[in-house]
C-alpha cells in the first residue's frame, strides 16, 4: 500500500468544508460549485479552491457541459470510503438531515436508508438474494426475476464493478444491496416512477404508486 497516497487522501476527507461537498456529492447527481458551495456554507471561490483540491487529489472528477462544469465523485469507491467513514462517525450531517435521510435515500448510486432494507429483506425472503460474506449473490430464480424486470443481468455480471456488495446502511447497521445491480435496479425504480428525488442531496421519495409496488413485487414493507 502507497502510505503516501492514502495520507493524501485522507488530508483532502479531512478537512470539513470539503467533506461537506463530498457529502453532497453522494446522491450520484453532478454539481456546479455554487451548488457545492451551498451545501457547505462557504463562498463559490472557496468552494472552487477545495474542488481543485479534490480534483487534483482524484477524489472528484469534472464533467464538461458546453461552458459549465460539474462535479462527481470519481467513482463507487470514493462513495464506498465516504460511506464507510459515516458509519464509523455513527451517522452522516447534522441530526435534522439524518431524521430526513434515514426513511430512503440514495448511497451514491443505489437505494439505502428503511426502503433500501426492506427491499433486500424481500428480495432475500424470496430467495432471490442469498447473503455471503460482504455480498449477495444472486439465485437462478433471481437472476429471472432481475430480467424481467428489465436488467440486463449480462452486462452487469461483465462489468468490471463487483455485481453485488453488502453495504451496511450508516442508520439501519444493517446490508443494503450495492454495487452494480443495486445501481442498475435504483435506477429502474425511478424509471418506473416508484421513487423520486428529494429536496436533500440524497433524499429519495417513495411514490404513493411505488409503495403499492414495492410491497407487491418486492415484498418491502414499508
Amino acid at each position: 500500500m502507497d502510505t503516501t497516497r492514502l495520507t493524501e487522501i485522507a488530508s483532502l476527507i479531512a478537512d470539513s468544508t470539503r467533506a461537506e461537498m463530498l457529502l453532497a456529492l453522494m446522491d450520484g447527481q453532478p454539481k456546479c460549485a455554487s451548488e457545492l458551495a451551498v451545501s457547505a456554507n462557504v463562498s463559490t471561490s472557496t468552494a472552487s479552491h477545495h474542488l481543485s483540491a479534490l480534483v487534483k487529489g482524484g477524489v472528484v472528477d469534472v464533467v464538461q457541459v458546453g461552458r459549465h462544469r460539474y462535479h462527481r465523485l470519481a467513482g463507487y469507491q470514493v462513495a464506498d470510503l465516504i460511506e464507510i467513514l459515516g458509519n464509523l462517525a455513527q451517522g452522516l450531517g447534522r441530526v435534522s438531515k439524518k431524521e430526513l435521510l434515514t426513511p430512503c435515500r440514495s448511497c451514491y448510486d443505489h437505494l439505502a436508508g428503511r426502503v433500501g432494507v426492506a427491499v433486500r429483506v424481500g428480495l432475500e425472503d424470496r430467495g432471490f438474494l442469498v447473503l455471503e460474506n460482504d455480498r449477495f449473490l444472486v439465485t437462478p430464480a433471481g437472476g429471472e426475476f432481475f430480467g424481467s424486470f428489465g436488467l440486463d443481468m449480462g452486462s452487469l455480471r461483465a462489468g468490471k464493478r463487483p455485481l453485488t456488495k453488502a453495504c451496511i446502511d450508516w442508520t439501519e447497521r444493517v446490508p443494503h444491496l450495492g454495487g452494480a445491480l443495486g445501481a442498475a435496479l435504483l435506477g429502474k425504480l425511478f424509471e418506473r416512477g416508484w421513487l423520486e428525488r428529494g429536496g436533500l442531496p440524497r433524499q429519495v421519495v417513495v411514490t404513493p404508486v411505488g409503495k403499492e409496488c414495492l410491497a407487491s413485487v418486492f415484498g418491502a414493507m414499508i
